[in-house]
């Protein structure tokens, strides 16, 4: 029997994230919040957290951690931030704001936050939350979950944190899952599971990706894993109510959709068009004519136009303007939906060959990836969906998966400098600077795994690959076939 002092790089994870996230809850309980002048300390002790989780990572290759404690310490963690108060965004104002329209009986999408025809429900959130000039930009998915809490609960951020710890937890189960159907360790979970990327912006921030994600995740794991159950329409419908929580899991499709059958497609379609045509017949769509920030897109038309911590965009945009191209940011624009497209056609042609379930996995995390990459705006909430697929990332081989691995690792770690845009209460404008820091070193990690594929290439002797921990690709069919 092992004993306590076997497992000291364990403990020592355990104690190092402890202290980092006790200190953000006493942080949180002596001023109040988490940014404006405090955002450094903040940062600082986030960092503290993900120097934890790095150590967590390190011993779980040395010793793989039994499962108790790879669940029972980052669940102590989420406990821990429940005691917070969220102020890094104030997006669960809006959540409450939207659930108590709903619950009302007011489309959500039909007004403007500040609208004088919704005095009469006025609550404390309605002044906390963002952007008053628009209507919501959380689409049908989300508003069932808002309203559902705000007839249950309190108009307070902590029932919606609660529940959004739970949408989080079932990720890193449909993750395990996955893991074992996949026949991957499942201790890979930590990758989700301990990073502090999701505990803060789930636990703390209450942020509703934790609900896409999770309906995305277990989408994959029943066309991947369970593609002839009876019930074969429950993969399409989850894949529906991710996309109608917010558009990211449209990314997914190219790999799924081969394997799905005419029918789960139409159930697809039909799930998006049933919900989105009632919102949008009674409130508008807001698509064409002025933006005014109201109907089904209107908000989300305009907070498209909006740029914040992207990789490469603002470069572009900013080297077009220099040569002197007209529109420079819309041209911009119309190049990244380009490349973003030309990276979905090519993933769904890959998809429509025989792929193994770890090989789609791979080819969803790639679409990911670009889109990270290519994105105008990326807000450290919006990497959840990309921290999700990590476990599947990279080969069995130690040192070429975690090469794999490592940009995205130092990305969920230094996204978290972008909250010093919070640094002055009175002027929330981005910091040149902290995209560099933010990206530069993620671009040369990636550069970097670029090259040592490349290179394994060009050195492999031609024949069929035997790559470890691959099977056969012949092996389980796209299932495309149709009814």
């Amino acid at each position: 029997m092992a004993k306590v002092t076997d497992w000291w790089g364990l403990w020592a994870a355990g104690a190092i994230g402890l202290i980092a996230y006790l200190s953000l809850v006493r942080l949180d309980a002596q001023v109040g919040t988490l940014r404006d002048e405090f955002t450094p300390q903040t940062i600082g002790w986030y960092l503290l957290a993900f120097v934890g989780f790095l150590v967590a990572l390190w011993w779980n290759e040395r010793r793989p951690i039994p499962l108790v404690w790879l669940w029972v310490i980052p669940i102590v963690f989420r406990l821990l931030l429940l005691a917070t108060t969220p102020t890094l965004s104030d997006d669960v104002y809006r959540y409450i704001w939207d659930g108590n329209v709903s619950i009302a009986g007011i489309n959500p999408y039909a007004h403007t936050l500040d609208a004088s025809a919704l005095d009469a429900i006025d609550i404390p959130a309605r002044q906390l939350a963002n952007n008053p000039s628009l209507g919501t930009p959380y689409l049908p998915t989300a508003q069932l979950v808002f309203a559902v809490t705000a007839q249950v609960a309190p108009p307070k951020p902590l029932p919606l944190q609660v529940v959004m710890v739970v949408f989080d937890l079932a990720v890193a189960s449909a993750i395990v899952l996955l893991l074992k159907s996949t026949k991957l360790p499942q201790r890979r979970v930590m990758l989700y599971l301990w990073n502090p990327l999701v505990i803060v912006e789930v636990a703390h921030g209450a942020h509703l990706d934790a609900l896409m994600v999770m309906l995305a995740l277990l989408s994959v794991y029943l066309t991947l894993a369970r593609p002839k159950t009876k019930r074969a329409w429950t993969a399409p419908l989850l894949l529906a109510l991710a996309t109608l929580t917010r558009p990211l899991p449209l990314l997914l499709l190219p790999v799924l959709w081969p394997r799905w059958r005419g029918s789960q497609r139409l159930v697809y379609i039909s799930t998006i068009s049933a919900v989105l045509v009632p919102f949008g017949w009674t409130a508008g769509w807001g698509l064409s004519g002025e933006a005014s920030g109201t109907g089904l897109f209107g908000s989300a038309r305009i907070y498209g136009a909006w740029t914040f911590n992207s990789a490469i965009f603002q470069s572009v945009a900013a080297w077009l303007n220099r040569r002197g191209v007209p529109d420079a940011a819309q041209t911009t624009r119309l190049m990244v939906v380009a490349l973003m497209v030309a990276v979905l056609v090519t993933i769904w042609l890959r998809a429509r060959r025989p792929t193994t379930p770890p090989g789609a996995l791979r080819l969803m995390a790639f679409a990911l990836m670009a889109y990270v990459i290519l994105t105008p705006t990326l807000n450290p909430w919006y990497l959840l969906i990309l921290v999700a697929f990590l476990p599947f990332v990279g080969s069995d081989d130690p040192p070429r998966r975690w090469l794999a691995i490592s940009p995205w690792l130092y990305l969920s770690a230094a996204i978290v400098i972008s909250y010093l845009t919070f640094l002055d209460p009175l002027n929330h404008a981005e910091i040149a600077w902290v995209r560099s820091v933010v990206w530069y070193p993620t671009l040369v990690l990636l550069a970097v795994h670029g090259g040592s594929i490349l290179y394994q290439a060009l050195r492999r002797p031609a024949g069929p690959s035997n790559s470890v921990g691959s099977p056969p690709a012949a092996s389980i069919s796209p299932g495309a076939e149709t009814d």
